[in-house]
């Protein structure tokens, strides 16, 4: 994971020193990156100390290390995310600008990805005989869609919205049970509650989030984490949506992969029954 990938993951769970630590570097440019700590310090008005928790808190052993990475990040991954819409925005420019964020914030996801951990997820969701999806919001439409995944590998799977449904079901889940949590900020208090719930009543349960340190990350038994340095548009998040997706279906893919020949069978079969049914005949273009 690069360096800023690193800080743009954890920039939510940063107190306000910490904060202004990390805009320092994220806008950071090879003159600014010959400062030393002191001169860092001053500039950010933290103080030394604080800088160096800062590194260690990224997982660098000293400030030196984190500088000779960023460095070679800098280098290597040019800035590509744009600030997000401005008022009087050529339209043309504000398209550029979304495609740019998912690109950018799906780039970063991969960047952060636990392969060891979707095997996992994707192990236990083909050993489940159910999988519970819950999400509120927008992740609550990424979860029918992991539903809609799932069911094409014969898998029965329910996504919820509805926090009472949640833990209803949750309620009934045992051993037997895959549950995928899916909430962003892994902060979504119904969604934990029910998480916590299907766990205590023996399911395994994935959580898929943007932070580690998260009370959905630390109530799950495996962590599937997106990178996304989100803004606010108004009152719209933009696209985590588009990384929680992309991790569900390289949970999905990996499931499909590892399923049995009559499985396979099946979803070809499937796929014939969709393009008699839905699709338009040449004949008639």
């Amino acid at each position: 994971m690069s360096s800023t990938t690193r800080i743009k993951t954890v920039y939510n769970e940063l107190r306000p020193v910490q904060r202004r630590i990390a805009d320092y570097f994220l806008g950071a440019d090879f003159e600014a990156l010959d400062a030393s700590i002191e001169k860092v310090a001053r500039r950010t008005g933290a103080s030394v100390a604080s800088i160096s928790r800062f590194c260690k808190t990224l997982g660098y052993e000293s400030f030196g290390q984190f500088k000779r990475t960023l460095s070679r990040d800098l280098k290597y991954e040019p800035d590509t995310v744009l600030p997000i819409f401005a008022v009087g925005d050529d339209p043309e420019l504000s398209i550029k600008k979304v495609f740019s964020e998912a690109i950018t914030n799906l780039q970063a996801t991969e960047g952060a990805v636990d392969f060891g951990a979707i095997r996992k997820a994707a192990k236990a969701a083909l050993k489940s005989e159910i999988i519970y999806l819950f999400g509120l919001g927008g992740s609550g439409g990424v979860a029918f869609l992991g539903e809609l995944l799932f069911a094409h590998i014969g898998k029965k799977a329910v996504s919820m919205s509805d926090p009472y449904t949640m833990v209803v079901s949750a309620g009934h889940a045992d051993e037997k049970t895959f549950i995928l949590g899916l909430s962003h900020s892994g902060r979504t208090k119904p969604v934990i509650d029910a998480v916590r719930i299907g766990r205590k009543n023996g399911a395994f349960a994935a959580g898929v989030t943007n932070y580690a340190s998260s009370p959905l990350a630390a109530s799950v038994d495996v962590q599937l984490l997106t990178a996304c340095h989100e803004r606010k548009i108004h009152v719209a998040q933009s696209d985590s949506m588009v990384s929680q997706l992309t991790i569900i279906r390289s949970v999905y893919m990996l499931a499909a992969s590892k399923s049995a020949d009559k499985t396979a069978q099946n979803v070809n079969g499937i796929e014939k029954n969709v393009q008699a049914l839905i699709r338009v005949p040449k004949e008639y273009i």
